[in-house]
């Protein structure tokens, strides 16, 4: 089974603007504060530089949400995570599909949920498929709710 790669488009412009909106703010605020350096101000100037740089930088990167398939695991990076999650097949107990999240429930009572909330209507409809099948090849228990059962 091939690899799901879907690229975010709109929420990665919004978080650049933000990002450089907070940071230009912050550095404005820093400047005006320099003849009257109080410490709320000065605290105020470096978090909003803080928060500017902490939108803008991860920003830059390629906007991706991911799920790799391989032998006994899968790999999944989903939109705003900093890090991938590793999860072996032996792990999954079932997967859950709803109108606005995937979610994978884990042995031990643990769920990984994947947001669907910011995606489109094209990329919405790869993923339903893409899961449906994965659950049929590995095996997986499926459950849809929100949809009509066929």
């Amino acid at each position: 089974m091939e690899n799901l790669i879907i690229t975010h488009k709109t929420h990665i412009i919004l978080r650049r603007i933000v990002g450089a909106t907070m940071f230009v703010c912050g550095v404005i605020y820093i400047i005006i504060s320099i003849g009257t350096p109080k410490t709320l101000n000065i605290i105020l100037a470096i978090s909003w530089t803080i928060l500017g740089v902490g939108y803008f930088i991860p920003a830059m990167q390629p906007s991706e949400s991911s799920v790799k398939i391989e032998d006994d695991f899968i790999k999944v990076k989903w939109m705003n995570w900093f890090r991938s999650k590793i999860i072996q097949d032996s792990e999954i107990e079932k997967i859950t599909i709803a109108k606005l999240q995937i979610v994978i429930y884990l042995k031990g009572g643990e769920q990984v949920k994947l947001p669907l909330d910011f995606f489109e209507l094209d990329q919405k409809k790869e993923v339903y498929p893409y899961f449906m099948e994965l659950s049929k090849q590995k095996n997986y228990l499926l459950e849809k709710i929100g949809f009509d059962q066929e």
